[in-house]
C-alpha cells in the first residue's frame, strides 16, 4: 500500500511537500514464505508512482523516513537509496539526513529523506528550511 499525506512541516510552499510511505497489506506473520522474499516490482510501482506525482507539479517534494519499528530501518535506508540510484540520480535532488537522539535510557536514529525534481524552483529554499528543522528536531530531547 501506497500512502502520501499532505506533510505536517508546512514551509512557505506546503502545498507540495508530502508526507510518503509504503507498506505491504498484509502483516509479516499473515503472509506465506513467497510473500516475505524481495519482489522486484515493488520498486517499479513506487517508481511509476512517484513519477506521476513529480509530473502533476515540478514543485512537488516528499519527505521519506524510514520505519523503525522493527530495528529494520537502516536496511530500508539502504534499499531507498538503492533504487533512487538506479533510476534518479540527474533528474531528482534528494537531501538525506541522520538524526540520533539519545537520552539516559534510549538511543532513537532516524533516516530521513527529502526528494524533489531538481528543477523545483524552491529547491534552495527546501534546503535551507530542511536544513533549520533536522537541527531543531536533532536538539529535541524525548523525555
Amino acid at each position: 500500500m501506497i500512502i502520501l499525506e499532505k506533510s505536517s512541516f508546512i514551509p512557505p510552499y506546503g502545498d507540495f511537500l508530502y508526507d510518503f510511505s509504503f507498506f505491504p497489506l498484509a502483516a509479516k506473520e499473515k503472509r506465506n514464505k513467497d510473500q516475505n522474499g524481495f519482489d522486484h516490482k515493488i520498486h517499479l510501482t513506487l517508481l511509476n508512482f512517484l513519477e506521476d506525482l513529480f509530473s502533476q507539479d515540478v514543485r512537488n517534494t516528499i519527505v521519506y523516513i524510514c520505519d523503525s519499528q522493527d530495528q529494520r530501518e537502516f536496511y530500508r535506508k539502504i534499499l531507498f537509496d538503492k533504487w533512487y540510484n538506479e533510476f534518479s540520480i540527474e533528474r531528482f535532488e534528494k537531501l538525506d539526513f541522520k538524526l540520533v537522539n539519545d537520552g539516559s535510557d534510549y538511543l532513537i536514529t532516524t533516516y530521513i529523506s527529502i526528494v524533489t525534481l531538481r528543477e523545483n524552483p524552491h529547491l534552495d529554499d527546501l534546503k535551507d528550511f530542511t536544513k533549520s528543522n533536522m537541527e531543531e528536531f536533532e536538539n529535541y530531547k524525548f523525555e
